[in-house]
């Protein structure tokens, strides 16, 4: 694997909210963000994509699990938001990074493998208390699904293991 390090600033972005397992969830919160994106006119003015995959399925019972589909916005566009849709700070700080090809078709197991194989190696242990972010890379309308660049974020922090045995 390709993976290592990255700290990621905190960020406002655009948000739209949907249940369900992840497979489901984030089609439709996507489905929605971009029919607003495009019948707003807002499309050319929007940033980077990211997802936010708030629960742990292995955890949560996947009916229960929340996916956020965001977009960084100008400041302007902020008064067209519907109301279902809100403003959120993508939480900052140290993350793993895997950059996954492909689009969402896969990303599932890009996420196993890094959170299984990778970080366990690596001194860190999986912040529970930020999401997983997917950044997603390309435009969506312009590159075909099988070249799309997705990079893949495990929020961690320090293990604070240190070797010795309680007394």
């Amino acid at each position: 694997m390709s993976a290592g390090f990255v700290y990621l600033r905190p960020l406002n972005v655009a948000v739209v909210r949907a249940r369900g397992p992840y497979s489901q969830s984030a089609s439709a919160a996507w489905g929605d963000m971009f029919s607003w994106l495009h019948s707003s006119g807002l499309k050319r003015d929007v940033g980077t994509g990211y997802g936010l995959l708030l629960d742990d399925p292995r955890i949560v019972a996947p009916a229960n699990c929340r996916y956020e589909a965001c977009v960084e916005l100008i400041e302007e566009a902020r008064r067209l938001l519907p109301v279902t849709f809100s403003i959120r700070r993508l939480p900052g700080g140290a993350y793993v990074r895997e950059r996954h090809v492909g689009g969402s078709v896969g990303l599932s197991h890009t996420i196993s493998k890094l959170r299984n194989e990778w970080t366990p190696g690596q001194s860190v242990v999986i912040d529970s208390r930020r999401p997983v972010i997917e950044i997603y890379l390309d435009n969506p309308d312009l590159v075909p699904l099988e070249k799309q660049r997705v990079d893949v974020c495990l929020p961690v922090k320090a293990d604070d293991y240190t070797g010795r045995s309680a007394a």
